[in-house]
C-alpha cells in the first residue's frame, strides 16, 4: 500500500501536464486532451514496468506474505436408526410409533471428543425434539403431525451437551393397528351420535311447532292446510271435520261440538238410524274412530240415513231385504247374514238374545222373506 500511493500521484501529475501546458499556450481542446491521455497511458505503463522488475529482482530469501489459514474440515454426517419409538400424544393410553433415519456428527471444534455414546446422544435429542411436537397432537392427526416432524427434523441442531449435531430424514409416525382401529369406531360413534342428535331435535322441534302452532286448534290446522293448498278451497272445507279431529287428539280434547256435523261418519249416526241395535261404537253410541271397525252393516246404516230411510219405514225393510237377496245370489252370504242379524231380527229374536226363531215363527237364519218384495 506505501508504495502504491506515489506511483498514483505520479500517474496524475504526467496526465494533468498537457492539459496545464495547452491552457497556458492556447492549444486546441483536442490537442491537449490528446496528449494528456498519451503521458497518462505512458506514465502508467511505466509504473507497472518497475513494479514488476522490482519483485523480479527481489531475493528468494526475502519474506512474504503469509498465507491465511485453510478452513478446517467439517466431520462427514454419520448414520443410525430410530424403529418405532413411542411418543405420548394429546390422548392418554395413544401412544404415536415413530421411526426415522437419524444423520449426526461431532460438533465444530469438539471432534476429539467423539466416542461411542454420540449416537446414542443424537437419538436423544431427536427423539426429545420429536416429543415436544407430536405431544400436543391428537391421535388421529398422525399424518398431519408427520409432516410436521419432517420440517422440524430436518435442520441440524445440537444435543444438550453440544457434542454431536443431528437431523432426521425418512420420517414416519403411525398409532398401533388396534389403537387405529379403535380411533376409527370412536370417530364414527361420535359422528353416528351427532346426525342422531341432530335428527331428535330436528323431530323435537317438528312436534313443538306441530303441537303449539298448527295443532292448536281446528281452525289453526285448517289455516295450515290452506297455507300449504291455496288454490284447493272446495277441498279445504271437506277437511275441516278431519283436521278437527287431529286437533282435539293432539290436544287430548273431544271434538268441539260445532264440528259434529262435519265428522264421518257423524257422532250419533248410528243411534239415529237404528233403534234396539247396538250402539254405533258398541257402548252406547260415539263417534268412530277407525274406518276398518265399520262393518258391512254400518256401511249400509249410513247409506239408509243418508236417504232418509227410517227403520219404522216399510221402505226401510224392502230395501234391507233387496240388499240381502242381492248378496246371497252374489255368493256373499256371509255379509248378507250379517245383515239380517243386525238389522232385520229383533234384538229378543238375534243369536243370544231370543228363542233362536226368525220372523213368524221360522227358524234362525231361515226367516220368511217372502213378501211384497219377493216376486221382485
Amino acid at each position: 500500500m506505501k508504495h502504491r500511493v506515489p506511483s498514483l500521484l505520479f500517474v496524475a501529475l504526467c496526465g494533468l501536464a498537457p492539459a496545464v501546458l495547452g491552457n497556458l499556450l492556447h492549444w486546441s481542446a483536442w490537442l491537449w486532451g490528446f496528449m494528456s491521455m498519451v503521458t497518462t497511458s505512458g506514465s502508467l505503463l511505466l509504473v507497472m514496468t518497475v513494479r514488476s522488475g522490482g519483485h523480479a529482482s527481489a531475493g528468494p530469501h526475502e519474506p512474504r506474505e503469509p498465507e491465511p489459514p485453510a478452513p478446517p474440515t467439517e466431520q462427514p454426517y454419520q448414520e443410525t436408526r430410530v424403529v418405532d419409538a413411542a411418543l405420548p400424544s394429546a390422548a392418554d393410553g395413544y401412544d404415536f410409533l415413530f421411526s426415522a433415519t437419524v444423520w449426526w456428527r461431532p460438533v465444530a471444534g469438539r471432534a476429539d471428543r467423539a466416542d461411542g455414546a454420540s449416537p446414542a446422544l443424537a437419538v436423544s435429542s431427536l427423539i426429545s425434539r420429536a416429543l415436544e411436537v407430536v405431544r400436543q397432537e391428537e391421535p388421529g392427526r398422525a399424518s398431519f403431525a408427520r409432516y410436521l416432524l419432517e420440517g422440524e427434523l430436518s435442520v441440524p441442531l445440537p444435543d444438550r451437551s453440544e457434542r454431536v449435531e443431528a437431523m432426521a430424514a425418512d420420517v414416519t409416525l403411525a398409532l398401533a393397528p388396534a389403537d387405529r382401529e379403535r380411533i376409527r369406531k370412536l370417530n364414527d360413534l361420535r359422528k353416528d351420535e351427532e346426525v342422531w342428535e341432530y335428527e331428535r331435535q330436528h323431530e323435537r322441534n317438528k312436534r313443538r311447532y306441530l303441537g303449539d302452532d298448527v295443532l292448536r286448534s281446528a281452525g289453526s290446522a285448517v289455516v295450515w292446510w290452506l297455507a300449504r293448498h291455496e288454490n284447493e278451497i272446495e277441498k279445504a272445507v271437506d277437511m275441516i271435520g278431519p283436521l278437527a279431529r287431529i286437533a282435539a287428539a293432539a290436544n287430548d280434547e273431544e271434538v268441539p261440538e260445532l264440528f259434529h256435523h262435519l265428522l264421518v261418519p257423524p257422532v250419533g249416526a248410528r243411534s239415529e238410524a237404528t233403534t234396539g241395535g247396538p250402539s254405533w261404537d258398541g257402548q252406547g253410541g260415539g263417534m268412530f274412530d277407525r274406518e276398518e271397525e265399520v262393518g258391512v252393516p254400518d256401511r249400509l246404516l249410513l247409506l239408509l240415513s243418508a236417504v232418509g230411510l227410517k227403520p219404522d219405514m216399510d221402505e226401510y225393510t224392502v230395501f234391507v231385504h233387496r240388499v240381502v237377496r242381492s248378496l246371497e245370489t252374489a255368493g256373499l252370504i256371509e255379509a248378507a247374514e250379517e245383515i239380517r242379524r243386525a238389522l232385520l231380527l229383533a234384538p229378543d229374536e238375534r243369536p243370544g238374545e231370543g228363542p233362536g226363531e226368525g220372523p213368524e215363527g221360522a227358524p234362525s237364519g231361515e226367516e220368511d222373506i217372502t213378501g211384497p218384495w219377493s216376486g221382485q
